[in-house]
C-alpha cells in the first residue's frame, strides 16, 4: 500500500512539471525529483528520514515553490526509488550515497532542511561541504550524544516484531491519533522487517554522533525545529542542540507536533521554511565568528 502511495504521489509531482532522475553514486543510483521554482529565494533541498521518502513532503511544495529558485527532493539509497548498497546501510553509506548525489545536482550553494535522520544527513553534508550550504533548518534531527540507555531505548522503539509495535510507534511518531494509524503502521513494520532497513537499524552506533566541536563550529545560518509532542526522540536531544549549536542558531519549539511536523502540519514546517529562507538572504556572519586560517 505504501509503494503504492508513493508511486501516485511521484506521478502526482510529474504532472506539476517536477523531473526525476536517477544520480549514479558509489552507493547505487540515487533517486531525485526537483522542480525549478518561480521565485528569488536559494535553492532548497528537502531531507527525509528513516523509512520515508521525499515525496512524502509533497503537501509542502506547494507554498515553497513560488518563492524559492528549485526544489531538490532526493530519497535516500535503500529508500523510495533508490537503490539498495549492495554492502548495506551502515550511517557512513547513506551519507556517501547522498553527498555525492547532492555533488552531482545542485549548482549553487542550497538551504537543507532535513528531518531526523535527514537531518543528521544535512548535517554531515554542512560540516563536509561548507561551501554548497547557505543554511540548515533540522527537524528533530537524530545526531546527539545521549546515553547508552537513552541509545538502546531510541533504537529499540525500530524493533517491530508485532502490528502492536509498529501501532506504539505510529502513536509515538504523531501527537495525536491519526486516523491511518493502522495502515501506518503495517507499512513500516513490512519495512523494517526488511533487510535494507533493518541493516540500517543494526549498524547504529552510540558513537554516530556529533560532537560539540563539530556543532559549534557551524558559521551558516541554522534553525532548529522540536515538536513539543515528540515522543521518538528524548528530551535530552533537544537539550544537546541547545547547548552546543552556535549562539546564533534559533531555537523554535512547535506546539502540537511530534516528530515529523511536516506529516502533521506542513503548512506551519513550509511557513517556518520560508522564514528561515527570507533570513538567509539578509543574513550576515559576525566577523568575530569568522575562522582565522592555521
Amino acid at each position: 500500500m505504501a509503494e503504492i502511495a508513493e508511486h501516485l504521489l511521484r506521478s502526482t509531482l510529474e504532472l506539476c512539471g517536477y523531473a526525476r532522475r536517477s544520480v549514479a553514486t558509489s552507493v547505487g543510483r540515487v533517486h531525485v525529483m526537483e522542480g525549478e521554482g518561480t521565485g528569488p529565494l536559494p535553492t532548497t533541498v528537502l531531507l527525509h528520514g528513516l523509512g520515508s521518502t521525499g515525496v512524502h513532503y509533497a503537501p509542502m511544495l506547494p507554498g515553497l515553490r513560488a518563492q524559492v529558485r528549485r526544489l531538490i527532493l532526493p530519497d535516500l539509497p535503500a529508500h523510495g526509488f533508490s537503490e539498495t548498497p549492495r554492502l548495506g546501510l551502515a550511517p557512513d553509506v547513506l551519507f556517501d550515497g547522498i553527498a555525492e548525489a547532492l555533488d552531482e545536482v545542485l549548482d549553487e550553494p542550497a538551504v537543507i532542511f532535513g528531518n531526523s535522520l535527514g537531518g543528521a544527513m544535512a548535517l554531515h553534508y554542512a560540516l563536509a561541504r561548507p561551501e554548497m550550504v547557505r543554511g540548515l533548518v533540522l527537524c528533530s534531527p537524530a545526531g546527539a550524544q545521549v546515553s547508552a540507555v537513552e541509545f538502546e531505548k531510541i533504537v529499540g522503539q525500530f524493533d517491530l516484531d508485532s502490528h502492536g509495535d509498529a501501532l506504539g510507534f505510529v502513536d509515538r511518531l504523531f501527537a495525536r491519533p491519526n486516523p491511518l494509524r493502522h495502515a501506518i503502521a503495517f507499512g513500516l513494520r513490512n519495512r523494517f522487517s526488511q533487510w535494507p532497513l533493518r541493516s540500517v537499524v543494526d549498524s547504529l552506533s552510540a558513537n554516530d554522533t556529533f560532537t560539540p566541536e563539530q556543532l559549534s563550529s557551524l558559521t551558516i545560518p541554522v534553525r532548529l525545529l522540536w515538536g513539543t509532542g515528540d515522543r521518538i526522540l528524548p528530551e535530552s536531544h533537544l537539550d544537546y542542540f541547545c547547548q552546543h549549536l552556535p549562539a546564533h542558531a534559533e531555537i523554535i519549539e512547535l506546539p502540537g507536533v511530534g516528530h515529523s511536523p511536516y506529516l502533521e502540519r506542513p503548512g506551519l514546517v513550509a511557513e517556518q521554511l520560508l522564514s528561515f529562507l527570507h533570513d538567509v538572504e539578509t543574513y550576515e556572519l559576525d566577523p568575530a565568528m569568522e575562522k582565522v586560517p592555521a
